[in-house]
């Protein structure tokens, strides 16, 4: 009786082993990309990190003009952290990590429209955030990348304009003249020639999009002496499809893709 007890339960634990391995494996969903956008892949956990370079020969500036120019950050870490989607508009929000100082940026984007927020590095490849400053009544016309199927189209140029109200903000002991005014960009976007593109992230053949940013500024209470003109400012941005942004170039500095963890 015995030993028919022990086949017995070594028969059940058998058949139990077999359903076991029987089972069908479970399927790993899909992650889920902010509207189907492989142009820069939007899955919350993917992240990016750009470390700076020097400048271009061709964009090289005199001793006098890079005293004028603000601090160039050494590191940059953009990393999703949530989508959300609304009356079929969806918001990614995203944490940028400057040097160690974080800001939150987001884009926005449906199936006709894709538009970066003007405090994101990849706006116009310039890092950081505005501090002091606040921005209302923030109206936007255009797109910041013009997109087929997820992907970048052909199109020769498009416009991503802005318009918005600023104030000043108290942000510390010192109170300085609070002022406001007007702020507005005419950003006009164009397509060049692809580019090979080499980083420590890898190598790639990249779309390449020219940023022509013309700004205009008004003040009140008007300043003593009158504003000067902004030059027109031209930036690069570098796009590998399922990849994402892998350099950009403004005013200052180039910053190149070291790391990536996509999805």
């Amino acid at each position: 009786m015995k030993r028919a007890a022990v086949l017995s339960f070594a028969t059940v634990v058998a058949g139990l082993a077999g359903a076991a391995q029987a089972q069908p494996k479970p399927v790993t969903p899909k992650p889920v990309r902010a509207c189907g956008v492989t142009a820069i892949p939007l899955t919350v956990g993917n992240e990016w990190t750009y470390e700076a370079a020097g400048l271009p020969p061709d964009r090289q500036l005199s001793e006098a003009q890079m005293k004028a120019q603000p601090v160039v950050p050494k590191r940059i870490t953009v990393t999703v952290k949530s989508i959300d989607t609304k009356d079929g508009i969806t918001t990614v929000g995203l944490s940028e990590d400057i040097d160690g100082r974080v800001h939150a940026s987001t884009i926005t984007c449906s199936a006709t429209s894709f538009q970066v927020s003007p405090n994101a590095f990849w706006f116009n490849g310039e890092p950081g955030d505005v501090f002091g400053i606040e921005l209302t009544d923030v109206e936007r016309k255009g797109k910041t990348l013009d997109l087929v199927a997820g992907k970048l189209t052909t199109l020769a140029d498009w416009h991503d304009d802005l318009n918005a109200k600023w104030k000043h903000l108290v942000v510390g002991k010192v109170i300085p003249t609070m002022r406001s005014g007007t702020l507005s960009l005419t950003r006009h976007i164009v397509t060049q020639p692809s580019e090979s593109v080499t980083t420590k992230a890898g190598t790639w053949k990249a779309a390449k999009l020219g940023i022509e940013t013309t700004i205009k500024v008004t003040i009140e209470p008007a300043p003593p002496n009158p504003l000067r003109d902004i030059p027109l400012l031209v930036n690069f941005i570098y796009l590998v499809d399922g990849v994402g942004v892998v350099q950009t170039a403004n005013y200052t500095a180039q910053f190149l893709l070291v790391n990536s963890k996509v999805q």
